[in-house]
């Protein structure tokens, strides 16, 4: 018995000193490794081993730098073109058609091993060590529209344009109607909403193969058979006329429309119901003007509580209101519904409206206790081009009021959409592959850049940030004129987010200098005591710009040349720093990479018969 409980102890003793052994093996390789990579951590098939932060998002940064200067090449019917996925008019708008944060990819490889108790993570360590990989694969994010327009510019031969299948009306006088068919052709088109979906997976590795893009047809959706049924429909729609619209316009009276019959014959069309089949309807693109008219008569904009600054107080001098606003769905659905059944005297058609309700109530705005400014930033913009200066006081003036609420998270893209000329945005020239086209965007950036330095100001949390694809002059921190303090913004991604982490709500407020060409954003609110701050940017690298490139395009008069200026490429690097009520103190670092980008000319080729331009690329 006494052998049995020796070879036992010798046995335990034999398994902790091995433990024992095994353990301190694991913490001294988990120190080796401290603030550095683990062993055998790979994000997009490369191996990141043994790299600091900087050394990680550099290497990742040069992978997916190469991946965008290759461009994607696609194949459509043994035609083969390179796609650049890359645009800028070297300023403002400059974006990626396959967008990636290599330094959050950095920073996600290094919690491998560092996040847990130091047991666990040794261990964790050990294990990738001797036995395995730990392997990320690049979260790319494709601009599916931007892509697809690319990709439909570099192959026009590749698509033709299917016409829809239609009624054809004459009027003659003092006779009934006259609808025949107009048959509908096919067409073909590109099938790239696959496409985007392979481009997506195969960018995960940070190398993109070549892409065969096959053609698919386009048919008309209402056959010649189906629109000829629906002839004696379409003619007592025609003979249903004239159509009465009532409405009640903004100041509270009553407005009257009469859609006349050759009107209604322009506007009728056979088309599809998906429960009904063939029906009678309505083509909204031939209705555009009058519905604008229905809008700018009736539409009342819902009003937001709002407030002034007065003697370090916020306090409201005017209440929300409810909006008005014509329901377009529902109004069409009247419309189709009323057609061809009955007399406008017998049925006049009511304009269907929809509230739309404040994002700030006068509730709301009474109980905020908002009553200092708790963080404020104000950015520059010398020489701007008239464009971009309107741009950034548009989206100031979207963004100015937003009220955040304790825990709510804001996304600067939401506010600041749709980037549209019918909303308010102008455009700016952009080198796209070899050609240059209009881009709406410019001075998004300087918001995005104005909101975060605002942000760190307040000691709010910073939830998604990027910086600007290139080392633009007027995004130099103001501390040191170093880059590296910058926030970037084009749609869909990247977004600037910040979280009102404070336990009480917060206002932004903006103003936008148009003497000074300057922008500031001001949180109000009631500080809770902590204080937010960060040290001037460091730049750890830079790059040449390398040598000027020259493309040679049909858009330009030959031998017209139009060029956007070189950038060097820089790592800066920063960090932002939180002090608590309590005392805690929450250190995050920023590491910024831009790259490099030649100057890059556009020259018109010697057989090109396109007229010359003036327009300049902007800068």
């Amino acid at each position: 018995m006494k052998k049995v409980h020796a070879a036992l102890l010798i046995t335990l003793t034999i398994l902790l000193a091995g433990l024992f052994t095994t353990t301190m093996f694991a913490m001294n390789a988990h120190a080796a490794y401290k603030g550095r990579v683990a062993q055998n951590v790979f994000v997009a098939g490369i191996n990141l081993s043994g790299m600091d932060a900087l050394a990680a998002t550099s290497t990742l940064q040069k992978a997916y730098d190469a991946m965008i200067s290759a461009g994607l090449p696609v194949v459509v019917d043994d035609e083969t073109h390179i796609i650049d996925l890359f645009s800028s008019n070297g300023s403002d708008v400059a974006y990626n058609l396959v967008d990636w944060d290599p330094s959050a990819a950095a920073q996600e490889a290094l919690t491998v091993g560092h996040n847990s108790n130091p047991v666990i993570d040794s261990i964790l360590t050990l294990y990738f060590q001797l036995f395995g990989q730990k392997s990320f694969a690049a979260s790319v994010v494709v601009n599916d529209d931007r892509l697809k327009e690319a990709m439909l510019s570099a192959f026009p031969n590749a698509q033709t344009q299917a016409t829809a299948t239609d009624f054809a009306v004459s009027l003659p006088r003092g006779k009934d109607p006259v609808i025949t068919i107009t048959e509908g052709t096919n067409g073909q088109t590109l099938n790239l909403d696959s496409t985007m979906t392979a481009v997506a997976a195969d960018a995960k590795d940070l190398v993109l193969k070549p892409v065969t893009v096959s053609t698919m047809p386009v048919t008309p959706y209402m056959t010649t058979a189906d629109a000829t049924s629906l002839i004696p429909l379409a003619a007592a729609a025609i003979d249903a006329a004239p159509y009465t619209i009532t409405g009640t316009d903004a100041n509270g009276e009553p407005q009257t429309w009469t859609i006349s019959t050759r009107t209604i014959a322009d506007w009728i069309l056979p088309t599809q119901d998906r429960e009904r089949g063939p029906v009678i309807g309505l083509e909204p693109e031939k209705m555009v003007d009058f519905l604008n008219e229905l809008h700018a008569t009736i539409d009342i904009g819902a009003q937001n509580a709002r407030f002034t600054l007065d003697g370090g107080k916020v306090n409201e001098f005017q209440g929300s209101r409810n909006g008005t606003v014509v329901d377009d769905d529902a109004f069409f659905a009247a419309f189709e519904a009323a057609l061809g059944t009955a007399t406008s005297a017998d049925a006049p058609i009511t304009v269907a409206t929809r509230t739309e309700m404040p994002s700030i109530s006068t509730e709301d705005a009474n109980g905020l206790g908002i009553s200092e400014i708790v963080g404020e930033a104000t950015t520059t913009f010398s020489h701007p081009t008239a464009n971009r200066k309107a741009n950034i006081k548009h989206g100031a003036e979207k963004l100015n009021g937003i009220l955040i609420a304790p825990g709510e998270t804001v996304s600067l893209l939401e506010h600041l959409r749709p980037f549209t000329l019918d909303d308010g945005y102008f455009s700016e020239l952009v080198i796209k592959g070899d050609e240059i086209k209009p881009e709406v965007g410019g001075g998004l950036c300087q918001l995005g850049t104005t909101a975060f330095r605002a942000v760190m100001h307040a000691g709010l949390e910073v939830v998604e940030r990027r910086n600007h694809s290139l080392a633009i002059s007027y995004y130099n921190d103001v501390n040191n004129g170093n880059p590296g303090t910058d926030a970037t913004l084009y749609d869909p991604a990247p977004d600037f987010k910040f979280k009102n982490d404070m336990p009480t709500y917060t206002l932004l407020v903006t103003a936008f200098d148009d003497e000074l060409n300057a922008v500031t954003f001001t949180f109000w609110g009631t500080k809770d005591g902590r204080t937010g701050s960060y040290n001037p940017p460091t730049v750890l690298s830079r790059t040449s710009m390398g040598s000027k490139v020259v493309k040679e395009t049909d858009t330009l008069a030959p031998g017209v040349e139009q060029c956007q200026h070189g950038f060097p490429g820089a790592v800066a690097t920063f960090d932002y720093t939180v002090v608590y009520p309590d005392g805690t103190t929450k250190v995050t670092p920023f590491l910024s990479t831009y790259r490099a980008l030649p100057e890059t000319c556009l020259v018109g080729k010697a057989t090109s018969t396109t007229a010359p331009t003036d327009d300049v690329i902007s800068e």
